[in-house]
C-alpha cells in the first residue's frame, strides 16, 4: 500500500511541477516577443527543468517520514520512467504531426540523442543527491517544493491535481506490468533480435547495391 501511495503523491508533485514550469516557459516566450524557442535553447531549458525536478523529488523524499533510502530508489525508478515516457511521447507527437501535416509547417525533428543525454544527466544528479541530499537544499528547489506543497493544499487545485496523480499512478503501474510481462515472455528479447536481423539485412542490401 505504501508503494501505491508513494506513486500517487509523486504523481501529484510531478504534475504541479509541470504546471508551474509551463507558466515559466510562457513567460520566456512573451519576453522573446512570441518567437518560438530554438532547438538548442529548448534542450537547455529542458536540462534545467529535469535537473530541478531531480532536486525537488529528493526534497520530496527527505520531507517524508518513511524509509528514505527505499523511497529514494523507488522515486528514482519512477522518475526514470517519467523521463523516458516524455521522450517517447515527444517522438510520437512529431511522427503524428509529420503524418498529418500535409502542407502545414512540420516542427523540427526532436534530437533523441540530446534528449537521452539530458535524461542521463538528470538521473546522474539524482543518484548523487540520494547519497548527498544536502546539495538539493537550495533557494530555487526550495521555492519549487514550497510552491508545490502550497498548491497541493489548495482545495480546488489540490482536487484537480489529485485526479492527475491518480491517473499518473495507473500509467506507471501499467507501464511496469507491461515491462515485466515483456521480459518474462521473452518478447523484449525477440524484438531486439528482430531489430538486429533487420539491421544486418539492411547492411547486406547496401553491399549488394554497391556491387
Amino acid at each position: 500500500m505504501e508503494f501505491f501511495n508513494l506513486i500517487f503523491r509523486l504523481g501529484v508533485v510531478l504534475a504541479i511541477f509541470s504546471f508551474i514550469w509551463g507558466f515559466i516557459k510562457i513567460g520566456l516566450t512573451i519576453l522573446r516577443g512570441g518567437m518560438p524557442l530554438s532547438a538548442p535553447m529548448n534542450i537547455g531549458i529542458k536540462t534545467l527543468q529535469y535537473l530541478l525536478l531531480a532536486e525537488v523529488t529528493i526534497l520530496f523524499c527527505t520531507s517524508d517520514n518513511g524509509d528514505y533510502l527505499a523511497e529514494a530508489v523507488t522515486t528514482g525508478l519512477i522518475l526514470l520512467m517519467y523521463f523516458i515516457g516524455k521522450m517517447q511521447n515527444q517522438r510520437l507527437k512529431f511522427m503524428m504531426v509529420q503524418f498529418q501535416g500535409q502542407g502545414l509547417n512540420v516542427p523540427n525533428k526532436p534530437n533523441m540523442k540530446a534528449e537521452l543525454g539530458v535524461i542521463i544527466l538528470a538521473m546522474a544528479l539524482f543518484t548523487f543527491l540520494v547519497v548527498n541530499p544536502v546539495f538539493a537544499d537550495n533557494q530555487i528547489s526550495n521555492w519549487f517544493f514550497t510552491s508545490i506543497k502550497d498548491i497541493e493544499t489548495t482545495p480546488v487545485f489540490g482536487f484537480i491535481f489529485g485526479i492527475v496523480g491518480f491517473f499518473f499512478s495507473l500509467s506507471i503501474i501499467f507501464r511496469m506490468v507491461n515491462s515485466i510481462s515483456m521480459i518474462l515472455s521473452g518478447k523484449a528479447f525477440e524484438k531486439q533480435a528482430s531489430e538486429e536481423t533487420n539491421e544486418q539485412s539492411d547492411k547486406f542490401d547496401d553491399f549488394e547495391e554497391i556491387n
